[in-house]
């Protein structure tokens, strides 16, 4: 079996972090749209694509004709395509399936099912999928049903629990780290923040988003915003933290939680998508959107109990083992095998 993957990486992610990771996990050829055809073509033909099947520019032009070239040198073998991204670059999957019938394709879906819908309004080339793969368990009923596809299984996102890991040693007091801004609940983190600090005289609260972002967070003395954080920073924060607080306004899988965890740290989030399938035997704290006063309430009464502090950063870190990248990569080739049998 030959395993393909079409490449994606969000700019915002680190270089430990993101589903792309998954590439240094699988034994596969990744396809990055290395090809000596045409940029200038490729980029007009991309011009003739609506987004309403999902997103596909040049880059995925690109990666379309590289694919094209591999699956014809493997065109009697058996293979299985993996769209790590698969709100993007998703086309021809009818021609491609006709022309390579020994080749298999699937994908992996990052988007709850309320935004899917909202982003992609035409899934039809996407229902010629043989399989999909949710990050949320809160993915798979929908992705049935929008794809017309039983094929679809829910296999959570990894994390690289050999770099994100706890440091006891750095590990501060009364400081929450808040990190990203896909789906964040900016309003509930606004509100909070300074009741907080009413009740934590010496609360820190570090935060770490796209610049493009900052906006969105009200100033307050006792928030520190950091932006370009590069990866080592990244860990050294995730470590020096007490707790992660993010409020969440929806999620499947969200890379700051999953890092936080394998970095030993109690979680504060809300209780959407999929975040309680990742938490599970966590004790983490999870409250319903604009339960405002029982988030200040649980978090002051955390903050003050270093026994329970510590309690949970064992379990998150406990938990996080079950989504290494080690784990996970197995998962997946799980899948590919029972696509191609």
């Amino acid at each position: 079996m030959n395993v393909f993957l079409i490449h994606h990486r969000s700019k915002h992610h680190a270089n430990n972090s993101g589903y792309g990771r998954l590439t240094d996990y699988i034994d596969a050829q990744v396809v990055y749209g290395t090809t000596k055809f045409p940029f200038r073509v490729a980029k007009f033909l991309a011009g003739f694509h609506s987004t309403t099947a999902g997103k596909y520019n040049v880059g995925s032009v690109l990666k379309t004709i590289e694919l094209y070239q591999l699956l014809k040198k493997h065109n009697r073998q058996k293979n299985v395509v993996h769209y790590l991204n698969g709100e993007r670059d998703i086309r021809y999957l009818g021609f491609l399936k006709r022309r390579f019938p020994n080749t298999k394709f699937c994908a992996t879906f990052h988007k709850p099912p309320e935004v899917l819908k909202e982003i992609i309004t035409n899934p039809k080339a996407l229902q010629k999928l043989d399989g999909a793969i949710a990050v949320g368990s809160n993915q798979v009923e929908f992705l049935k049903e929008w794809l017309d596809l039983e094929n679809v299984i829910y296999i959570p996102h990894g994390v690289d629990t050999t770099f994100f890991k706890p440091d006891i040693s750095l590990r501060k007091k009364n400081t929450l780290l808040f990190v990203g801004q896909h789906l964040r609940d900016f309003e509930t983190f606004n509100k909070t923040i300074p009741k907080l600090v009413e009740e934590i005289k010496d609360l820190k609260v570090q935060v770490v988003l796209h610049p493009a972002y900052v906006s969105k967070i009200t100033p307050h003395p006792n928030i520190e915003i950091l932006t370009k954080v590069n990866d080592l920073e990244l860990l050294n924060l995730y470590q020096q933290a007490t707790a992660l607080y993010l409020p969440m306004l929806d999620s499947t899988a969200c890379n700051s939680l999953l890092e936080a965890m394998a970095c030993g740290l109690p979680i504060i989030t809300n209780d959407v998508g999929g975040n309680e399938t990742y938490l599970e035997e966590t004790s983490s704290i999870l409250f319903e959107i604009g339960n405002i006063e029982s988030f200040i309430n649980e978090i002051v009464s955390l903050l003050r109990d270093q026994p329970r502090l510590n309690e949970l950063g064992k379990l998150s870190s406990k938990r996080s083992v079950d989504m290494d990248w080690k784990m996970i990569s197995q998962k997946i080739n799980q899948f590919y095998q029972k696509l191609i049998h």
